[in-house]
């Protein structure tokens, strides 16, 4: 009875310490944003691979969105691109976009030497929806010239103000969803949504407290059964 009573109680503290592990499986990507991240960097990766695209090479790329600051009003990132496809093979990233909630105007802070434009196009090449925030090189978000687009191989950064002038961003936070991509290349254009990388450093405090509540039930359950096991018939 004993070590039936001890397997249960270390099965259920491996399941409880599996779920503090955070999900790196790359889930679509998705970013909260509160005022409490001001600082914080969130990583986007994209991937096509060639058994998807049928392109001789992987198209990928990764971008970094640096919260630079939250007010009521507006949310102001820094956002750096990197198209790490490699340089044998012409892949240009041409669009980017991105769904915001609550829904957002953007602009340009100061320049941006690769993406230019900025729209709310709704829908973005490749089927993707409900897209309100849209940088892109070329003359449109549906796409453009490889040779105006960021090259394999090459990187760019840029800083994006998104606003709005109802509520306050303060209380609703900003969430910023799909990221979808449209690289233009020697054989054809693709779009692909990224996944989010970005791990949290600690569990949060309410998982930490939920789980140590059912270790700490777990002992006295423990020092119970053993105690009556123990007593002199």
């Amino acid at each position: 009875m004993k070590k039936l009573f001890m397997s249960v109680c270390f099965s259920a503290v491996l399941g409880g310490l599996l779920l503090l592990l955070p999900d790196i499986s790359g889930a679509t990507a998705s970013i909260d944003i509160t005022s409490a991240d001001v600082g914080n960097s969130y990583t986007i990766n994209w991937m096509d691979p060639t058994n998807v695209t049928g392109a001789p090479t992987n198209l990928s790329a990764t971008g970094t969105f640096t919260v630079k600051s939250l007010t009521s009003s507006e949310l102001l990132l820094n956002v750096t691109v990197d198209n790490t496809t490699a340089t044998s093979f012409q892949a240009a990233i041409v669009s980017l976009g991105m769904t915001s909630s609550p829904t957002l105007s953007s602009k340009y802070q100061g320049t941006s030497t690769v993406f230019t434009g900025l729209s709310d196009p709704g829908n973005f090449p490749g089927g993707f929806k409900n897209i309100d925030i849209c940088a892109f090189s070329g003359s449109k978000c549906d796409g453009g010239s490889i040779k105006n687009g960021l090259l394999s191989g090459s990187d760019t950064s840029f800083e994006l103000a998104l606003s709005t002038t109802t509520g306050s961003l303060l209380s609703t936070g900003v969430d910023l969803s799909q990221f979808p991509v449209k690289f233009q290349t020697q054989d054809g254009s693709f779009e692909f949504g990224g996944t989010n990388s970005t791990v949290p450093s600690t569990p949060e405090p309410s998982t930490l407290f939920l789980e140590g509540t059912g270790l700490l039930l777990l002992l006295v359950l423990y020092r119970k059964t053993f105690a009556r096991n123990t007593l002199p018939l």
